[in-house]
């Protein structure tokens, strides 16, 4: 049995990429043990006892570095943890630092350092973009609503206002310009990323490399419907020679490590694709890859545990991923164990196949 925790269990309307991970790992050809890591007691995946085996709630990435480890590893001691995969931006940069001490207790991890983390970080996409061989939208980067102004000289209204982590609103006006400044600035901190807003499709491409340059499997998608924080409701696989080419080129100019997700847009009536944003971690929508014979988190873990495994990317366009809503029924007693000692009830499906 490989024990295998993830974060990004948080599956809401702003979804995170963990109940994906897990559920591709349960449909793997491998016998895994799944441990959610969550932030909030009311995470839905702590709850999703059928691809999570066992959940602990973390001190938030933000807390002091060791009390953050110490929680870590008293995980460990209870679940003997091989791999680990952080899939929030928030905690990357705190899993880089405790990196050494966690690779010390014995734990897989995969990611890059902090160095290649900031080159794809928003505001320096302008720089990244030309060596994808990618455009990339007129972008400021704003610490005052002031900066607004001059955001407004540049490129004008509509435009997208985006956080330094997570969220990117359409704004039409400078009140609703601010009204999102002060918002994302509240909830996620500096800086704030105005970009130009271009009318086209929107495409994205997820992949998992080794750090050493070589692609360990990509898959791309268009984007049918989103939701209102923009997040991917339906799409459709697609193959395309540029997005591919780009992909290529992000992982052996920067020698990437992990999962990653590049967000793309081909302005309309044209052949030209810019480069909105590169996700140092798995997508929301992960299990897609999955479901059409890409799975990445399988393909992880068995690297770093120096298993076999493919490195293809041969999957058939035009299937489908489509996301519903639905409801599960728990006992309150359930929650009172997450509140009181931290850590969920042990799942009735432990170790068994999701199929």
């Amino acid at each position: 049995m490989i024990t295998v925790a993830m974060s990004g269990i948080n599956a809401i309307d702003n979804p995170g990429p963990g109940t994906g991970i897990a559920r591709s790992l349960k449909e793997s050809d491998l016998e895994i043990r799944t441990i959610g890591l969550a932030y909030d007691s009311m995470e839905p995946g702590i709850f999703m006892d059928w691809v999570i085996d066992k959940s602990y709630i973390l001190p938030w990435p933000s807390c002091d570095p060791k009390v953050y480890l110490e929680r870590l590893s008293y995980i460990h001691d209870r679940e003997k943890i091989d791999v680990i995969i952080p899939a929030l931006d928030a905690e990357l940069p705190l899993y880089m630092k405790l990196r050494p001490e966690i690779e010390a207790m014995g734990i897989k991890i995969l990611m890059p350092d902090i160095k290649t983390y900031m080159r794809r970080d928003k505001q320096n996409l302008v720089q990244l973009a030309p060596e994808l061989g990618l455009l990339v939208p007129k972008t400021l980067v704003m610490s005052s609503p002031t900066d607004i102004v001059e955001a407004e000289k540049q490129f004008g209204y509509p435009m997208m206002i985006k956080g330094p982590f997570y969220e990117a609103f359409k704004v039409r006006t400078r009140a609703e310009a601010e009204k999102e400044f002060y918002n994302m600035a509240v909830k996620w901190g500096y800086p704030i990323i105005a970009q130009q807003f271009i009318v086209g499709d929107e495409y994205d491409m997820i992949g998992l490399a080794d750090g050493h340059g070589l692609d360990m499997g990509t898959m791309a998608i268009k984007k049918i419907m989103v939701t209102k924080l923009g997040k991917v409701w339906t799409n459709v696989a697609v193959r395309n020679d540029a997005i591919f080419e780009a992909a290529r080129k992000f992982v052996s100019g920067l020698k990437w490590a992990g999962g990653y997700e590049l967000e793309l847009l081909q302005k309309a009536g044209t052949d030209e694709f810019y480069l909105i944003e590169i996700n140092p971690r798995f997508p929301a929508w992960l299990y897609m890859a999955a479901g059409c014979g890409i799975n990445l988190p399988e393909r992880l873990v068995k690297h770093l545990l120096n298993i076999p495994y493919e490195t293809h990317s041969d999957y058939e366009a035009g299937k489908m991923l489509i996301r519903y809503t639905g409801e599960m029924i728990r006992h309150i007693s359930d929650f009172e164990q997450l509140t009181t000692i931290g850590e969920s009830k042990e799942s009735q499906h432990s170790g068994e196949s999701v199929q």
